[in-house]
């Protein structure tokens, strides 16, 4: 009798805490891709600003100065392309987030449907 007990609520729980630890791995998982995605972002911001301070650096004369200047309109175009991408790709990972949480949603939903029936 106390087995059948333990073995049903051992069940239960587990059926109760395991949609929980999917979505606990889900969570974790987003966080790490997202987290990797700012490094990458900063690391290639900083790569871009440091390289036109060093190109910065060179400058001596105004014709030196005059071709550093008219590098800046693609410096801009770069940074504003890559926060563009930075943008889109966390976008897509939100967006990917929130359906595998629905996707866990529908699933949790189906079993505790089909235990009910």
């Amino acid at each position: 009798m106390n087995n059948e007990i333990i073995s049903t609520l051992t069940e239960q729980t587990k059926n109760v805490v395991a949609p929980v630890q999917d979505l606990n791995r889900l969570v974790v998982d987003n966080a790490e891709k997202l987290v990797a995605l700012q490094i990458a972002s900063i690391q290639s911001h900083y790569a871009l600003g440091f390289s036109n301070l060093k190109a910065l650096l060179e400058v001596h004369d105004a014709e030196a100065l005059q071709a550093y200047i008219g590098t800046q309109t693609e410096f801009a175009k770069s940074v504003s392309e890559r926060l563009a991408g930075d943008a889109k790709a966390a976008a897509e990972l939100g967006s990917d987030f929130t359906e595998e949480v629905k996707k866990l949603g529908a699933e949790s939903v189906k079993a505790v449907t089909e235990k009910a029936a």
